[in-house]
């Protein structure tokens, strides 16, 4: 009888595109309103380029109240919803990947910042932890020093606990925290994420 193919879950996470909320760093530049919609844009396009993947696909939206709008944008025929715990982002990666662990056997967590950001590169993280004598992490490295993609083998909330989120080190912290947890790890291509004008694809 052959082995039953690993339940895979992506978790996406996203923020309501409200002008004041997102790309900050855009906005000082091209006003709180552009900025919104570079980030419902950005939104979209990740989606379309995730649609197809053998994984299942769940929209972790914050604030908690802002369903509604989330599904207005990212459509809801191929993907799922659920809130965000609140916390910093190391606890509200805790319960993502707790609850996708509660749902699956493999568990990858992605961001909306990353215009190269594909289904291609999410089953290949998929694919480095399937097999069970493989890797157990997967890191997708961003160029501003943290990461785009994170995917796991199984449970491991000390990852996510004491990293200095939001700096240029949180990568880099968590290797490190990786290997103290034991974890064998795999690094996917660098990509760069969007915050400023400049780092907009020509094609946007």
């Amino acid at each position: 009888m052959a082995p039953e193919t690993p339940q895979r879950v992506l978790m996406v996470f996203v923020k309501e595109p409200t002008p004041g909320r997102v790309k900050t760093r855009i906005a000082k530049e091209l006003g709180e309103t552009e900025a919104a919609e570079i980030y419902r844009r950005l939104g979209r396009r990740i989606m379309r380029q995730l649609r197809g993947g053998d994984y299942r696909t769940v929209i972790y939206y914050d604030p908690p109240a802002s369903e509604p709008e989330i599904r207005k944008w990212l459509g809801d025929r191929e993907h799922e919803y659920l809130p965000q715990q609140s916390g910093d982002l190391g606890e509200r990666l805790t319960h993502a990947v707790e609850w996708g662990f509660g749902e699956g056997d493999l568990v990858c967590v992605v961001g909306t910042d990353i215009p190269g950001l594909d289904r291609h590169r999410v089953e290949s993280a998929f694919s480095l932890i399937s097999n069970p004598e493989g890797v157990d992490a997967v890191f997708g490295p961003a160029v501003d020093g943290g990461y785009y993609l994170l995917a796991l083998r199984r449970p491991a909330p000390d990852l996510f606990k004491g990293i200095p989120w939001s700096t240029d080190r949180v990568l880099e912290e968590s290797m490190k925290r990786a290997n103290r947890l034991g974890l064998k790890v795999e690094s996917l291509s660098v990509l760069a994420d969007v915050d400023r004008v400049e780092d907009l694809p020509d094609e946007f």
